[in-house]
């Protein structure tokens, strides 16, 4: 019965920290790999998370999704380099290795929404 109390309690403490903010997200990177991996949702009404947080020097996944129409499907990456469009439903992943304090912003061609991932 303890062993019973304490697994409750174990899967109670693990299950009351998954709550994420809506607007900022922290990336973790996998054990294994070493690397990061994030998404963005992409919709008329921009980019969610819109700020994301990473970890300096390690090598980000970044995936956008299209859940809809909108000019926030043009996204633009200057700092990368990268511009591509998404259709509804369509995913887009970019790798990337932010140095420790860069900003990489990115927005929709016509700069209405915009979003970030920061590099600490």
């Amino acid at each position: 019965m303890k062993l019973q109390k304490t697994a409750a309690l174990a899967v109670g403490a693990f299950l009351s920290t998954a709550v994420v903010a809506p607007q900022i997200a922290f990336v973790h990177g996998k054990a294994k790999h070493k690397d990061q991996h994030a998404t963005v949702t992409v919709d008329g009404n921009g980019y969610h998370p819109a700020t994301l947080n990473l970890k300096g020097g390690k090598p980000v996944h970044l995936t956008f999704v299209s859940k809809g129409k909108g000019c926030a499907n043009a996204v633009s990456i200057p700092s990368l380099k990268k511009t591509f469009n998404l259709k509804p439903g369509q995913k887009k992943e970019i790798v990337f290795t932010p140095k420790k304090g860069q900003t990489v912003a990115f927005a929709c061609s016509m700069n209405m929404f915009k979003g970030k991932a920061v590099a600490k």
